[in-house]
């Protein structure tokens, strides 16, 4: 039993005072004054702090396949000193997850050595778009080469991917747009980098989707579900905002990622490999956009793209350099930051990292009474340093590395146990 006092929950925009009463793995009840005895259980009085539904981070690669990167156990552990109660693992695994049997393997195996609450998404080529994966969160399409076939190499077949009722996740980097700025630029600088991958790959990647989701909304005999994962660019924003406006069948969600918010190009070189992610940093211009469409509603999501490599890998040439880093555990503490600095306000980012991914991905994380008890646990006072050295994954290292923040989860609440976060340590 698991008591905890004098709680500042919010839910729905709405701050609510009390105490939370769990039992086993649920919420027994919320109310004033509650109390238990002595040798009942732990009582912890957060003193006001905040609660609010476990954190969700939408997109993770926990490197299945690949152990010297991140494996469940470090990722789960990484989850929880960030804050994050639930991840979405994607399907770009060694090998890639597409084919309904490697799906459930992976999810059984996630599901037993996880301390966190994971979830899977699976992974669309040509061949396989027409299979139904139950126990699937999305159903990730990769415009550009990831791992083995998993990418759409003719885009005419967009259309019929498409066209049904599902939820598909699309990572829209254009491959013929990248293919033809190789031709341009010598990957000889960090800068080179986002160059190859510039602008116009995800402007002409969206513009693909939306003009098939154009043909789909008019069918009108499907309903699609489409969330654009980590979105860089002022002009992939506007062109996807049009069309939520637009479309009346076709569904349409945005993400997007801590550094495509917070880091730019001018950073490139001073960054080296810490700062080589794909899609690549764009311009501060694209920042301000992307803070401004968070402020907007633009933006439904931020999730991570959480993606470890081996340190020795990140320190290479560029050629050689893997894009990614690890992103979990500064998901919170920077979304809070973002709160003290005035730029968001403390109902934005809750909508942002917990309500909006409970929605788009049906996953129940509601503070309420017999539901299971995830909970998010932050102290917008706490002062925290970003330091690699301190992480739980197996990436020790982060472009946000010496960053002073304010703001950090303290506790993270996984079915009922109670973990220390980054905030505590």
């Amino acid at each position: 039993m698991l008591l905890l006092k004098n709680c500042k929950m919010i839910k729905n925009n709405t701050i609510i005072e009390g105490d939370i009463l769990i039992e086993d793995d649920k919420i027994k009840k919320i109310g004033k004054n509650i109390n238990i005895s002595y040798n009942s259980g732990q009582k912890i009085d957060l003193k006001g702090k905040i609660v609010i539904g476990g954190v969700i981070d939408a997109h993770v690669h926990f490197r299945y396949g690949q152990p010297k990167k991140e494996d469940f156990i470090s990722g789960s552990e990484a989850s929880i000193n960030g804050g994050v109660a639930y991840a979405i693992d994607m399907p770009n695994s060694n090998p890639p997850t597409t084919t309904k049997e490697l799906f459930y393997k992976k999810y059984h195996e996630g599901k037993k050595q996880s301390k966190i609450n994971i979830e899977f998404n699976f992974g669309i080529t040509e061949n396989n778009y027409m299979e139904t994966i139950k126990d699937a969160k999305s159903y990730k399409i990769f415009m550009v080469k990831s791992v083995g076939d998993l990418f759409i190499k003719n885009y005419s077949k967009l259309k019929d991917i498409l066209n049904q009722d599902k939820l598909f996740t699309i990572h829209a980097e254009h491959k013929d747009i990248i293919a033809e700025n190789l031709k341009k630029y010598e990957l000889t600088s960090w800068t080179d980098h986002c160059k190859i991958r510039d602008k116009k790959s995800e402007i002409e990647a969206i513009k693909e989707v939306l003009k098939n989701l154009e043909a789909i909304d008019k069918l009108n005999n499907k309903t699609p579900h489409i969330h654009f994962c980590h979105i860089s660019t002022k002009e992939g924003l506007n062109l996807i905002s049009n069309a939520k406006n637009t479309f009346k069948n076709v569904k349409i969600t945005v993400e997007v990622a801590p550094h495509h918010i917070f880091l730019n190009m001018d950073m490139a070189e001073e960054l080296k490999g810490m700062g080589k992610f794909n899609p690549p940093l764009r311009t501060k211009e694209d920042n301000k956009a992307l803070i401004n469409g968070i402020i907007n509603k633009k933006i439904d999501i931020i999730a991570t793209d959480h993606a470890p490599h081996t340190y020795e890998e990140k320190i290479k040439s560029v050629e050689n350099c893997p894009s990614g880093i690890p992103g979990i555990e500064t998901l919170v503490p920077l979304t809070l930051n973002s709160v003290n600095k005035k730029i968001i306000n403390i109902f934005d980012a809750i909508r942002l990292i917990s309500e909006n991914p409970s929605k788009i991905f049906n996953i129940d994380n509601e503070i309420r009474e017999g539901n299971k008890a995830n909970l998010t646990i932050i102290d917008l006072n706490k002062e925290y340093t970003i330091k690699g050295e301190n992480f739980k994954s197996k990436a020790k290292f982060t472009p946000f590395e010496g960053w002073h923040v304010k703001g950090a989860p303290i506790y993270t609440i996984i079915n009922g146990k109670i973990y220390d976060a980054c905030g505590n340590i």
